[in-house]
């Protein structure tokens, strides 16, 4: 990891109607970083995620990706399309195109939004399938995969624009207990290999070994923020000591240290 800024966003809110699910949100997120976003459901986790992939327009304040900044209250939509570009997205429900096999899933975002040649297209999909496993499925439909296969599958999409931040939301709640350890896994994998993330997620221990930078949020706030051992070693706010005290009570003093 190093100090430069992959993603920052200052001041972001967002309604539905009367509620609103952001408060003004500040967020950094530094190239090669992991950062866990954590907290209970209805807290804005989601939104915050589907807004810095502008699947949700936000209602005001600024975001950067690298060196190119908009404000999100005034912002085009070409400029929005140059932005998504930045970013890759792998949901909690797999998102599939079902009527498309694994390697048209794969390569119908880089030919048709990001204009790659159909070859070039071919080669990055079947890389980033065989590096998540699934070589043996580039014909397969989703029908005919597990749920860990189709986020696998979900993953290796995510991968092939080689965006410079993959949003992660809660990729394991779909699947069966016995498929999250390998996705949980693959995900551990692709990060070591230095790709910048942000994940939601409910799996706390996941979050201490992989994410570097902790972002528990409740009530569309950022309510603490910092490193595991901190975090989870010594929360400085009662409703963080709260929302962990499930995970942190099943383990000795120790092993925050």
């Amino acid at each position: 990891m190093d100090n430069r800024i992959a993603i920052e966003v200052r001041g972001v809110k967002k309604s539905f109607g009367p509620l609103q699910v952001l408060k003004g949100i500040d967020l950094t997120v530094k190239n090669g970083e992991v950062a866990a976003l954590l907290g209970p459901s209805g807290s804005g986790k989601t939104t915050l995620l589907r807004c810095l992939n502008f699947l949700e327009k936000a209602d005001g304040g600024t975001m950067r990706i690298g060196d190119d900044a908009a404000d999100l209250r005034n912002i085009s939509r070409r400029r929005i399309l140059s932005m998504r570009r930045k970013t890759a997205m792998v949901f909690q429900n797999y998102d599939l195109f079902l009527n498309k096999t694994v390697l048209e899933n794969v390569t119908e975002g880089l030919v048709t939004a990001r204009r790659v040649p159909r070859e070039e297209a071919l080669a990055r999909a079947e890389k980033v399938l065989e590096q998540v496993g699934l070589r043996d499925k580039l014909d397969a439909r989703p029908c005919q995969l597990s749920g860990g296969q189709q986020q696998r599958a979900g993953i290796a999409r995510a991968l092939a624009v080689n965006p410079e931040v993959i949003l992660f939301d809660e990729p394991t709640s779909a699947l069966d207990p016995e498929k999250v350890k390998g996705i949980l896994d693959l995900i551990r994998a692709v990060a070591e290999s230095g790709v910048t993330m942000i994940i939601v997620t409910h799996e706390m221990e996941f979050a201490w070994e992989v994410a570097g930078k902790i972002i528990f949020m409740d009530n569309g706030e950022i309510v603490e923020e910092g490193d595991p051992k901190q975090v989870f070693g010594s929360p400085r706010q009662e409703r963080t000591r709260a929302f962990l005290s499930r995970f942190t009570g099943t383990k000795p003093p120790e092993y925050f240290i």
